[in-house]
């Protein structure tokens, strides 16, 4: 009887971590219940834009902001934001390029204004970066002739994996980019919920794959930005970051070949660099893009 109550135990205690790893895979493929909002607009800015609505491969509608330059240009950069953050995250720390670029922002699936969507933390966003360059090309053609990509966080695995497979893309930047999708999903989860990789993480990747159909692993910054295949690449990170740590950067630019950059930011933490480092970042990334774009 005690053996039989100790095997029922363990069938008991094995299900309920099979289903609370299953629970978990919904924090990975996040839902629109986290969707933060927008806070900053270009108007607040005092920056004249254009919004611009489009689809992406999936049927789903985004939505985005063309700001023209200062000075008439053929060439536009491209931003990308990362997971649970949206266009406007992004746009207060780098509005200041539009002096001589194009600046296009937009929001991924199931962020900011655009429409409902699973997210894959990179995989399912390659979609919508590609839709939104072929927005781009489509209505403004004169004014991308050469476009540029940059990308914080979740968004520079998608510029990183954009930047590899379109021949358009001139350069990149990459700030606080992840190395491999199945560690940062484990470092999350450790960092934020205490979980253990084994066996709740190890199980929550398994069924967040089974649901996405594909595994996301592929996709990883680790596997394309090799690939970039001289295309210039700026690796930007903070020495504080704890979800895409600094030696993880410095993997990434080992594997990446010329021409590459690194600059790892003392005391910045995942996506504070601007804050932390204020002109530097301005003057650090006009450098890059007036070098290369």
């Amino acid at each position: 009887m005690t053996i039989l109550i100790i095997i029922l135990s363990i069938i008991l205690i094995a299900l309920l971590m099979v289903f609370i790893a299953y629970k978990e895979s919904d924090k990975i493929i996040l839902r629109n219940t986290k969707r933060s909002q927008i806070t900053v607009f270009p108007d607040q800015l005092k920056l004249e834009f254009e919004r611009v609505i489009f689809k992406n491969s999936d049927g789903i509608t985004l939505k985005g902001w063309f700001i023209p330059s200062e000075q008439e240009s053929s060439k536009t950069i491209v931003f990308m934001h990362g997971w649970g953050m949206n266009k406007g995250t992004i746009l207060q720390n780098t509005a200041f390029l539009r002096r001589k670029y194009n600046l296009f922002y937009f929001d991924f699936r199931g962020s900011g204004e655009s429409g409902e969507g699973l997210s894959s933390i990179g995989y399912l966003e390659i979609r919508d970066a590609k839709a939104a360059i072929e927005k781009l090309i489509e209505t403004r053609p004169d004014a991308c002739k050469e476009i540029g990509l940059y990308g914080l966080s979740m968004g520079a695995a998608v510029a990183i994996y954009e930047g590899s497979h379109n021949d358009l893309i001139k350069c990149v930047v990459a700030e606080g980019c992840y190395y491999s999708y199945e560690k940062v999903v484990a470092r999350w989860a450790r960092v934020h919920k205490h979980t253990p990789y084994f066996p709740l993480v190890a199980l929550a990747l398994y069924f967040a794959k089974k649901r996405l159909g594909m595994d996301p692993e592929e996709f990883s910054p680790k596997y394309n930005i090799e690939k970039l295949n001289g295309k210039p690449v700026f690796i930007i990170n903070g020495a504080d970051d704890t979800l895409s740590p600094r030696h993880d950067a410095r993997k990434l630019y080992r594997r990446a070949k010329e021409p590459k950059q690194i600059w790892i930011v003392p005391n910045a933490t995942h996506t504070e660099v601007a804050d932390v480092a204020g002109q530097q970042y301005k003057n650090r990334l006009n450098e890059f893009y007036d070098k290369y774009l």
